[in-house]
């Protein structure tokens, strides 16, 4: 079974629906009716040692991602972040870890100004799970599911340095902290982003999985499709210097864990999009694609790209 197949047999097993219930299981976030003027989102995941980041990295980077991936959900779904519940788990205390945990944690959390309001600690295996909520204007969210024919595929940020940053941890190439280290243990989550994009976009998601496979669950749950020209994935100048420019696209294309936004925007609207996020933010923002109706298409350039082989699935 696949990620997919667990949350689709958990949503048909349940009877019980509620009216003020917008939007349930399978998004990034859940939508709940609080007023005339105002929806609840909640977001929840998790992060376990040796699946979601190699076992002894710095107690403080934990803490900073364990809510970090969470926001970025946010971020997804367009809403305000307010309130964090927190699961902790460790097989074993130590004083100094504990310290650093709670120091990266509680330093995004004070940035987004997060207010921590319950949870639960535990013996056990290491693992972190957070539960996020915060709010939209009414039917002001936005879902993975909204894309049209002719949309635009747009990208914040850079692609593919996270990844790197990944295996230069995993293989202790790299003792020191540099620009991919960090890439991939402080992400930076675009909730100012999200909420300006919300306003424009037809669809989006947070990009954690990789870029390709992140797309498709804009784009496979609806029977559409889309045509990409990688090379126009935005890529950090520095990974391209210190890779090939070839294995940096399929970082960018493939790797995961950067927490950049995937969006989907109408063509008409592209002009405003673009000027009004100019004037609110220096991230920048990549046209890579668009939304067709059936098939995948990768190019760079005017040529066809094959697809590399190895994709993330949390469950082979």
């Amino acid at each position: 079974m696949k990620e997919a197949d667990i949350i689709d047999a958990l949503k048909d097993s349940m009877h019980q629906s509620q009216a003020d219930v917008s939007l349930s299981i399978g998004d990034d976030g859940a939508i709940i009716d609080l007023d005339h003027n105002k929806q609840m989102v909640t977001v929840t995941d998790a992060i376990t040692a040796d699946i979601h980041y190699p076992v002894g990295i710095e107690a403080e980077a934990i803490g900073y991602r364990s809510l970090a991936v969470n926001l970025s959900d946010m971020a997804a779904m367009g809403g305000v972040a307010k309130w964090a519940n927190l699961v902790f788990s460790i097989p074993s205390i130590n004083p100094d870890w504990i310290k650093g945990f709670i120091k990266g944690f509680s330093g995004i959390a004070n940035q987004n100004n997060i207010c921590l309001i319950g949870g639960d600690t535990l013996r056990g295996p290491e693992f972190f799970t957070v539960s996020l909520q915060g709010y939209v204007e009414k039917d002001q969210y936005i879902t993975r599911t909204g894309a049209k024919v002719g949309d635009l595929i747009f990208v914040s940020g850079c692609l593919g340095s996270a990844a790197y940053g990944l295996e230069l941890i995993k293989n202790k190439k790299s003792e020191l902290r540099n620009d991919f280290t960090d890439a991939f243990l402080y992400p930076r989550p675009r909730n100012n982003e999200g909420i300006l994009i919300a306003k424009y976009a037809t669809a989006m998601i947070d990009i954690s999985d990789g870029f390709f496979i992140d797309l498709q669950k804009i784009t496979t749950h609806v029977g559409l499709g889309f045509e990409v020209d990688v090379s126009q994935l935005p890529i950090a100048g520095n990974l391209t210097n210190e890779l090939t420019l070839n294995k940096s696209v399929k970082y960018a294309l493939l790797g995961g864990d950067d927490y950049e936004l995937c969006f989907t925007i109408p063509p008409h609207l592209e002009s405003q999009f673009l000027d009004e996020l100019s004037s609110e933010t220096n991230l920048g923002f990549s046209c890579v694609g668009e939304i067709k109706g059936s098939n995948e298409v990768l190019t760079f350039g005017d040529k066809s790209y094959d697809l590399p082989n190895h994709m993330f699935e949390h469950f082979k």
